[in-house]
């Protein structure tokens, strides 16, 4: 395999990792906007929801964090955070690397 294709697929994955990234970071940028307006005393834009419908959608949200959080995990967002790309994100380091030491705690 030629140089200029390793460089390639390293670029590609390098790509993706970003982009797993950036769709987690998102994410957690939706959960927590979303928990800051529903919370007392910020709650007037929400006074017609139901708590139901509230701990609901923030439920949704919760998992939608997961779900970001697992691609990270499963793809090449990993190997971008453990060359230490994101030092200027350590909240998401962070978070990632807690979720790797529990998915690898059986239990």
């Amino acid at each position: 395999m030629s140089s200029h294709r390793i460089f390639a697929q390293l670029a590609f994955e390098r790509a993706l990792g970003n982009a797993a990234i950036e769709a987690l970071r998102q994410a957690l940028a939706e959960r927590d906007h979303y928990v800051s307006a529903t919370t007392w005393p910020n709650d007037t834009l929400f006074n017609d929801r139901k708590d139901v419908e509230v701990a609901t959608l923030t439920a949704e949200l919760d998992q939608i964090v997961q779900d970001r959080i697992r691609d990270v995990l499963d793809g090449p967002g990993l190997a971008v955070i453990k060359r230490g790309e994101l030092f200027h994100q350590p909240q998401i380091v962070e978070l990632i690397e807690k979720a790797l030491v529990d998915r690898q705690t059986p239990g």
